[in-house]
């Protein structure tokens, strides 16, 4: 159940609310009744416990919603190419970025497409194929407030290039139908402030060596503590 749910993650900045939404959700479409011992529930309610909740957008169970797939266009592709062809699924894409959402500003890369056999405990066979795709918009720091109301830190020099990225998961059912497109949007301005702040001040943009000093000083703090 848990490796199972990494499939339903986005390849981008993954929060335990993704990964708790991908866990019950992956774990519904392979045993849809749960109801003798609630266990998804129980999950959910634990998980809360420690103060994590399920994705923002998921469904009241903390799943993640299916994609109304009515606009999509399936003509232009082939089915049995698109079990395994990156370029099948990327021409799948270009075809239907107003429908998936998909900025068209950012660069897109397909990074994986596989088949998936899933065997439920009732011998129940759940086949899929699960294909990721990433989105690189590089801007210089001055540009991401204007192109994609992201806010800067204030120290951030303006001409330094940052590279901003999103993606998805696409799942696909036995016939080549889309079941859930589980995304991080590059253009999501809240989560992309959060992730530059956090790392900019953990020096992820200081060069290999500035980064190395500082992890080194990082591990000396924590023998000093432990001494």
């Amino acid at each position: 159940m848990a490796i199972r749910a990494i499939d339903y993650c986005p390849p981008t900045d993954i929060t335990f609310g993704d990964y708790l939404s991908a866990l019950l959700t992956i774990d519904r479409e392979v045993v849809p009744d749960d109801t003798k011992y609630d266990y998804r529930g129980a999950l959910l309610k634990h998980f809360k416990n420690f103060d994590i909740k399920h994705a923002a957008g998921a469904e009241v169970d903390g799943t993640w919603k299916r994609f109304d797939g009515q606009k999509l266009v399936y003509g232009r592709t082939h089915f049995d190419s698109m079990l395994r062809d990156k370029e099948e699924v990327f021409r799948f894409i270009r075809e239907n970025r107003e429908a998936l959402e998909i900025d068209e500003r950012g660069y897109v890369e397909v990074q994986s497409v596989r088949s998936c056999i899933r065997i439920g405990p009732d011998g129940f066979t759940l086949r899929e194929t699960v294909a990721e795709y990433v989105q690189i918009m590089t801007l210089q720091a001055r540009e991401l407030k204007t192109v994609l109301k992201i806010k800067p830190p204030p120290d951030l020099p303006d001409s330094m290039r940052i590279r901003i990225y999103g993606g998805g998961a696409l799942i696909f059912d036995e016939y080549g139908q889309l079941k859930y497109k589980i995304a991080n949007r590059i253009e999501d301005d809240k989560r992309q402030t959060t992730r530059l702040k956090f790392l900019w001040e953990t020096g992820a943009f200081d060069g290999e060596q500035k980064a190395g000093l500082r992890l080194a000083q990082l591990h000396r703090a924590r023998m000093s503590r432990a001494e």
